[in-house]
């Protein structure tokens, strides 16, 4: 036989159990006696069997009603926690936010956002995954990611995009002679080693075109496929590189910092965009945290315009 009683039903049994008396429950519950007395009836008529004998010495439980009694406090603690559940789900701190984030701003730009946002909801679950702009571009308009942080050029019809434009720089030897100029232009880096990343790279491409615009060919001597590497092998002394705003300050921080950062013109942006899936809705928790990321993007965006633009003649 299934059964038909409800959650209330089940609550006062449970009261009845504890307290060992209708009276006591009825008082606990604020409801009356004979409410209670009804509840019983009625739950036992959903059950089947008797739950309760009464004698002098008060009500006693049968022995089907002590199973029963096991069963209903699981019942009642698992209604509890999907309370529990719903509450958060709706307050936005409940289940886990993946947010994924292209390499380069992912060891840096990333964890101090986590920290600003779990410093203001601490219950909140996060993860965070990095892989490449074209991957992340793939999996966040499937759903499989929140939301992510890409290159923008890696972009695909089905994200909803918020782009940001990081004014990159020059890393140079500290010991080069350019190391000391307030400006290089293309013309100053004729005869020099240049790394770039590799040829299709969104950064090589506008650095060959400013090449060309200036009448000169770019000719790389080294390729990579990570600003830090590119930031690494300058510090070595091997060569100079255009290096995003976030990997300059960190390599800047640095004990062991063997380069400085030189502005460059024409001034040259890394394109990247905070995505979302434009059919699958954010949740709760992805909304709340949005701004946290679009904060942090945005002030990238101003300090590194602000340290390395360069206004043409």
């Amino acid at each position: 036989m299934k059964l038909r009683h409800n959650l209330r039903q089940l609550q006062i049994f449970q009261e009845v159990v504890r307290t060992g008396s209708l009276s006591q429950a009825a008082r606990r519950l604020g409801l009356t006696q004979p409410a209670v007395s009804t509840a019983i009836a009625n739950l036992e008529s959903d059950v089947g069997f008797l739950l309760f004998r009464r004698n002098h010495y008060g009500t006693q439980l049968t022995p089907e009603a002590v199973h029963l009694a096991e069963g209903v406090d699981k019942v009642l603690a698992s209604v509890g926690h999907l309370d529990e559940l719903t509450d958060g789900l709706r307050d936005g701190h409940a289940g886990k936010l993946t947010v994924a984030s292209m390499p380069g701003l992912s060891p840096t730009v990333m964890p101090r956002v986590m920290s600003r946002y779990l410093a203001d909801f601490p219950r909140s679950r996060l993860s965070l995954q990095t892989f490449s702009s074209r991957k992340i571009a793939e999996w966040v308009a499937e759903g499989q990611f929140d939301l992510g942080v890409i290159e923008a050029d890696a972009a695909v019809e089905e994200l909803v995009l918020e782009e940001y434009q990081l004014c990159m720089a020059l890393a140079v030897p500290v010991m080069h002679p350019l190391a000391q100029r307030e400006v290089l232009f293309p013309q100053d880096l004729a005869g020099e080693t240049i790394i770039t990343l590799d040829q299709h790279h969104q950064s090589t491409l506008k650095l060959a075109r400013a090449f060309q615009q200036a009448g000169m060919t770019l000719q790389a001597s080294i390729e990579t496929h990570l600003f830090p590497s590119v930031a690494m092998l300058v510090n070595e002394g091997i060569g100079i590189a255009l290096i995003d705003p976030v990997t300059a300050e960190a390599m800047l921080a640095r004990r062991d910092c063997q380069l400085r950062v030189v502005p460059f013109a024409p001034t040259i942006n890394l394109d990247v965009a905070l995505v979302t899936s434009r059919f699958h809705p954010v949740s709760r928790q992805g909304q709340r945290f949005m701004p946290y990321l679009t904060a942090e993007l945005a002030a990238w965006q101003q300090r590194s315009k602000e340290r390395y633009a360069v206004t043409m003649p």
